[in-house]
């Protein structure tokens, strides 16, 4: 039984129950290399070994940190404390900012789902997918349409590559599959093709390199209608979106446009 609904959604108790350990644990991350040297210095220090959705949470990609309970962040003086939450606010832009568990026992949940939902273009359209569309994207995407619409509840590690091998069949929805692995398949079971003309078919696979390198993948599932999952974290979800809107989502510089078929 759902107990919610984030971006379109439905989300089930047991879920939203881990969400709240990995959006709001007791002892929190702050970044401290972006601090002024004097500022950092009066910041106590403590090493604790981030899980994965901890890192996506709080856009742990690069920096120094320490970590502070509750108590440890109260007890620190007004200027320091303001200098701290500043810092988190510039690090996990454009997304809100986490909270302590005592700030969401408050709240409730619908402050944690408002921040899941602060990462996203625009809520899930699978319920507006003809099931024809569904039909056809049968043959070269036997397990799209079971993807599209849902969260990971596996946690931070199921990305872009994973969810197009998953929809067209392999075991892979709960794994992060790096970008080699992914290059290998496509080189495997797809051909290149050189205009827009398939967009409205089903399996045609859309991939974003940046500076050359592998950055994003997307697959249509037919009619205009496309799966896709932003990233690899907890919160970010299996998408359906029209072609053009996941087109404009990842219109970014330095990146460029490839097309590839599914073959069958």
């Amino acid at each position: 039984m759902m107990s919610a609904e984030v971006l379109g959604i439905g989300v089930d108790e047991a879920l939203i129950d881990r969400w709240r350990d990995w959006f709001a644990p007791s002892v929190q991350p702050f970044r401290t290399d972006v601090l002024p040297p004097q500022v950092a210095a009066a910041v106590p220090i403590r090493q604790v070994e981030p899980t994965p959705e901890w890192t996506d949470t709080f856009f742990m990609y690069s920096g120094t940190w320490t970590w502070l309970c509750e108590e440890e962040f109260d007890s620190l003086r007004p200027s320091l404390r303001r200098s701290l939450l500043a810092a988190r606010r510039r690090t996990v832009h454009p997304k809100l900012m986490p909270v302590w568990p005592s700030e969401l026992a408050r709240s409730g949940d619908d402050l944690m789902f408002r921040w899941v939902a602060s990462g996203a273009v625009r809520p899930s359209r699978h319920r507006d997918v003809p099931g024809g569309v569904w039909g056809r994207a049968q043959a070269v995407l036997p397990q799209a349409e079971r993807l599209a619409g849902t969260f990971p509840t596996s946690g931070s590690g199921p990305n872009c590559f994973g969810t197009v091998l998953a929809a067209a069949g392999l075991d892979v929805a709960d794994g992060l599959i790096a970008p080699d692995r992914f290059r290998v398949w496509l080189d495997e079971h797809t051909e290149p093709i050189n205009s827009t003309e398939c967009d409205d078919d089903p399996g045609i696979v859309f991939v974003w390199t940046e500076h050359g390198d592998l950055a994003h993948a997307t697959v249509t599932i037919g009619g205009g209608w496309m799966l896709t999952k932003p990233s690899q974290s907890w919160s970010s979800p299996r998408l359906i979106y029209t072609v053009r809107e996941a087109v404009n989502s990842w219109r970014f510089p330095d990146t460029r446009l490839s097309r590839y078929r599914l073959l069958r």
